[in-house]
């Protein structure tokens, strides 16, 4: 479905699960679109609302892409369905945009679930060294940010499917899925999408601070996440007024239906 956003941009959206269920929004992974979401068995109780960030899918693309903005058009969504109060899940790269409405609309929330949260890198200082040089220069230098993540991000446009064949190969991620429809679907405008994730989440500042999200807040990990969500979650924790850290010990990156129906029960307020 495609929603008109106040400055007539179209956010592409879709809904599963309960229409009479607890509203939650759910917000996809870096890449991904709104066909992206948590196992139906997970949904009971839930009427789940999926959307593609600009670029993604059906949504128009932005210029200058933050985590407020889409926070911005999520609200937006919601208030025109006559929905005042609801969860936010976000996944993966997704999950930036999920604590973004915390910041945001607070007072609208019963919640936020961050699920596989690499924390805001300027914020919590976890990158050192030469790293921390790159993602300076990158940052830093006029009209370099843009132009380097395009080039990154080129893989997606030409072959949307080559990262995910790579990680279902691998079998490290006990509980990923294929998911095909998802990523080919995010790829429909190219790599645009990803271009606007990486410039929001990695090149710009966030627009906010971890301590300005005061509703309750679930980190969660899997154990055996080769990123650094693990050594994230306390870190993002203890930056934030309200929020709590789950490690699950039997999943990687990404969670079971077990896992997913557990955060949405704590993000409906059960």
């Amino acid at each position: 479905m495609d929603f008109a956003l106040p400055d007539n941009r179209v956010l592409g959206w879709a809904e599963y699960g309960d229409p009479a269920g607890v509203p939650v929004v759910y917000l996809h992974g870096t890449p991904g679109s709104r066909l992206s979401r948590p196992d139906d068995a997970a949904l009971v109780g839930v009427r789940l609302m999926t959307v593609d960030r600009p670029g993604y899918g059906r949504s128009t693309p932005v210029r200058r892409p933050t985590l407020l903005g889409v926070a911005d058009a999520v609200g937006a969504l919601m208030a025109s369905l006559g929905i005042e109060r609801f969860g936010v899940v976000g996944f993966s790269g997704g999950a930036p945009y999920a604590v973004a409405c915390g910041a945001r609309f607070p007072q609208r929330l019963t919640g936020v679930v961050a699920a596989g949260f690499t924390g805001p890198y300027r914020e919590l200082r976890t990158v050192r060294g030469w790293q921390r040089l790159q993602a300076w220069t990158v940052c830093n230098i006029p009209g370099l940010g843009r132009p380097y993540v395009t080039r990154a991000a080129a893989w997606y446009a030409e072959d949307p499917l080559k990262q995910h064949r790579e990680l279902l190969a691998s079998g490290q991620d006990t509980w990923m899925q294929p998911s095909e429809e998802s990523n080919l679907e995010g790829a429909r405008q190219g790599a645009a999408g990803l271009v606007s994730d990486w410039l929001a989440t990695d090149i710009r500042p966030w627009g906010f601070h971890l301590r300005d999200v005061p509703c309750r807040v679930l980190i969660w990990a899997g154990r055996h996440d080769p990123g650094r969500a693990v050594a994230d979650a306390p870190l993002i924790a203890t930056q934030m007024p309200d929020a709590e850290v789950r490690i699950s010990e039997n999943a990687a990156h990404t969670p079971s239906p077990a896992h997913w129906r557990g955060m949405l029960t704590w993000v409906k307020g059960g």
